[in-house]
């Protein structure tokens, strides 16, 4: 295996059969050239993509950011493939580094970006945040940053986009016609057009994707788990949408043979309630 370029003393890409394979190891290409023989006892990650896309894509980020990026990115992946017993595909190692940059960057700037969906990540994917817990320790420490745990959470839906053993692999088609489903009861029962441009609108979309994955999963909880008395409350207090949380109950159970949960009945209420309070308020 020959070396055909060299990022840094930790990082260098290589080829063997005309495949080209990024390498990674502490030291590996310290007082190394081009054309030289890689050190085969000092490789600890292997990166070897055969998409050409991957590599174009790779090179055009190196150009641009610090290949000190690309190394913390890939003990981040190797990290989270250890913690989580998954497998990642190719993709989430540039992923990761350009987000990271970006963030670094973002935070250098004194920019902000809000994570509108933390809620959701920490509660449907409890493990993957916890991993981007560890990952943006990683990163402060590296960097010498202070990002807030908005970051976790973009972070842990990284590893879930990028999961291969994720359902939405495998799932998307389904995910997304029971989704366009329960969007259109929701619409037709309130008489409603969704602006699609609205934190409302995004949250509640975000919360289906959560439920039916969930449901795809068949991880959905017990229809008795839940607090029976707050969603006597929000039966009393948002009729509406209570109503139209049941149609969507319906559907889901006459479609998917699942009961919801009170507590999965309350998020719903509560969701629905959100988009009908920013539309009054748009209208006043």
């Amino acid at each position: 295996m020959k070396i055909k370029q060299i990022f840094n003393n930790n990082v260098l890409l290589a080829a063997e059969k005309k495949q080209e394979v990024v390498l990674l190891g502490r030291g590996i290409g310290f007082q190394k050239k081009r054309g030289m023989e890689v050190d085969q006892s000092k490789i600890e990650q292997v990166f070897a993509p055969t998409d050409d896309k991957w590599f174009s894509l790779f090179h055009d980020l190196l150009s641009d950011v610090s290949p000190a990026y690309l190394e913390l990115a890939a003990k981040i992946v190797q990290m989270a493939s250890d913690e989580l017993n998954t497998k990642f595909n190719d993709y989430l190692l540039i992923s990761l580094m350009d987000h990271i940059s970006f963030a670094v960057t973002r935070y250098q700037n004194k920019q902000k970006i809000r994570n509108e969906i933390l809620w959701e990540i920490k509660n449907y994917y409890p493990a993957e945040y916890q991993t981007g817990e560890k990952a943006l320790e990683l990163i402060n420490e590296k960097f010498a940053v202070d990002l807030p745990s908005d970051e976790a959470g973009f972070i842990a839906m990284k590893f879930v986009e990028n999961s291969w053993e994720h359902p939405e692999s495998n799932g998307t088609a389904k995910m997304t016609a029971l989704i366009g489903d329960i969007l259109q009861i929701v619409q037709y029962q309130l008489k409603i057009t969704f602006k699609l441009e609205s934190i409302s609108y995004r949250r509640f979309l975000v919360h289906l994707r959560f439920l039916t994955e969930r449901m795809l999963q068949h991880r959905v909880k017990t229809i008795e788990e839940g607090d029976r008395f707050l969603l006597e409350h929000l039966v009393r207090k948002y009729p509406t949408s209570y109503e139209c949380t049941k149609k969507v109950a319906l559907f889901i159970k006459t479609k998917m043979k699942i009961e919801l949960s009170l507590n999965e009945q309350i998020y719903l209420t509560m969701h629905i309630q959100r988009i009908i309070d920013e539309l009054n308020q748009q209208a006043e």
